[in-house]
């Protein structure tokens, strides 16, 4: 037999074998109807490197027995060259995937602290099963010359609270890995070791900007009174990037005194890139003013800072000041008036917004003009009427973003418009109308792109139409 079945709980998980036959399942589905209250299959590949695909077969017959049956069916533990099997011979959307690390000894749990994609989940799944057994493992691994085991085992002692590392975990932070010093920073601040703050102090200023940042969390969280001005005295070099991590540190302890700090720094600093930093930083502190400052930040002279201060505005979702940031629309710098309609764009759905963008419009210039087509597109508002005359516009990027923006507003509906787009003179708009085609319900799409292609000069319409057509 080339499998093993295991009931816990209503849940029956069985177990393959490398050597598993379409036959077994025959005798899966016969063992099964023996079981009493089993509301999920877990269908466990763990051991399998790989499987044919006339074994697929089996999998299909398993997921619709187990339908019939009202049983809750799952393929676990299905490694990437099966998962392109799957893919292949469109089954993957049939199924439902996951990982489970129940089915591995700790000892195989220690290997996935290798795989990019699995190294996280398997330290949280180690540190909620936390057992001497395991214990013993990251003794191991913390001691051991590998620096990425060393690196999981103190985060995963950290997550388990486990106080019997501290010293390791302190020792680590002389290690020549960043990796594992980060580790080690990150997980003391966990653990509340107060005795090693002036020890990770000067990892502020590490040349590892990952180090440099663990540092500036764990200093939040081990923060009293005396570390806002502590801080505040390094603000004072001049090094961009240890400006930015205080300011970090700053913004995590996220008192009264650390808002002081960073707002007076603001008012001080000239770096535009330090400054935009600064203002998406100070949007952290909920404070009523922080609103009327990234108002006025979008009027600096600095288009990185405009585009900082709008982003923090819609962040903070500061609905309250729409009337401030519409009245900006129309600034004599076009700058101003395109982040601020991005702003308004994301921060207002009311009729009011919409009103008065579509009103000021024929006011501003092109850019702006475009910020504010995109801005209806996201409104709860029917503004098609608008958007349709937008199409005639001179701008082939208003003429794009009028055509998507329509798409927005009228879903399905917009197909007739989208095919009259097909024939405009701008390629970037035949794209767009193509794209929204390919997205919407319409009749004879395949002959229409079929007959489109035809007389399309583009290689990129036609591409995209080519990819359309591979897909229906």
């Amino acid at each position: 037999m080339s499998y093993k079945l295991d009931k816990k709980d209503g849940v029956l998980k069985v177990i393959l074998s490398s050597d598993i036959s379409l036959s077994d399942f025959k005798g899966i589905k016969e063992e099964l109807k023996s079981y009493d209250n089993v509301k999920e299959v877990r269908l466990d590949l763990k051991n399998c490197e790989y499987i044919q695909s006339k074994e697929l077969a089996g999998f299909v017959q398993l997921n619709k027995f187990c339908k019939e049956k009202n049983i809750s069916f799952i393929l676990v533990n299905v490694n990437e060259s099966i998962i392109q099997l799957l893919e292949l011979t469109n089954l993957l959307t049939i199924f439902k995937i996951e990982q489970d690390f129940t089915s591995y000894t700790p000892e195989e749990l220690i290997g996935f602290f290798d795989d990019v994609e699995l190294s996280d989940k398997v330290s949280d799944f180690i540190a909620e099963n936390y057992s001497d057994s395991y214990k013993v493992l990251m003794k191991n691994l913390i001691i051991s010359d590998d620096p990425i085991l060393k690196e999981y085992a103190i985060l995963t002692v950290g997550k388990a609270h486990d106080y019997d590392f501290l010293e390791d975990i302190r020792a680590a932070l002389r290690d020549e890995v960043g990796n594992v010093v980060k580790a080690a920073i990150t997980v003391l601040g966990w653990l509340q070791d107060f005795d090693s703050k002036e020890e990770i102090y000067p990892f502020l200023n590490s040349e590892f900007v990952d180090v440099a940042e663990a540092a500036a969390a764990t200093i939040a969280l081990l923060a009293d009174d005396d570390d806002a001005e502590r801080l505040a005295k390094l603000l004072e070099k001049k090094d961009e990037r240890l400006k930015k991590i205080v300011i970090q540190a700053l913004t995590l302890i996220n008192d009264d005194k650390c808002y002081d700090i960073v707002k007076r720094e603001l008012e001080v600093e000239k770096d535009e890139q330090l400054i935009a930093y600064i203002v998406k930083m100070l949007s952290f502190f909920n404070r009523k003013e922080v609103e009327d400052i990234l108002i006025n930040y979008l009027s600096h002279d600095s288009n990185i800072v405009r585009e900082a201060a709008a982003s923090s505005l819609v962040r903070i979702n500061a609905v309250s000041k729409v009337d401030d940031i519409l009245r900006k629309v129309t600034d004599p710098d076009s700058m101003v008036g395109y982040f601020s309609t991005k702003a308004v764009g994301e921060l207002c759905k009311d009729k009011k917004c919409a009103d008065y963008l579509m009103r000021v419009y024929h006011e501003v210039s092109d850019n702006v003009k475009l910020a504010i087509i995109e801005a209806l597109g996201k409104m709860s508002v029917d503004c098609s009427d608008f958007l349709y005359q937008a199409l005639s516009e001179d701008n082939e990027d208003i003429r794009k973003e009028a055509l998507n923006s329509l798409y927005l507003v009228l879903g399905d509906k917009v197909g007739n418009i989208a095919l009259d787009c097909l024939k405009d003179e701008s390629w970037l708009v035949r794209y767009k109308a193509v794209e929204i085609l390919g997205k919407i319900n319409i009749a004879n799409l395949e002959k229409i792109l079929n007959d489109h292609l035809k007389r399309e000069s583009s290689k990129f319409v036609k591409e995209k139409i080519y990819l359309i057509l591979g897909e229906l």
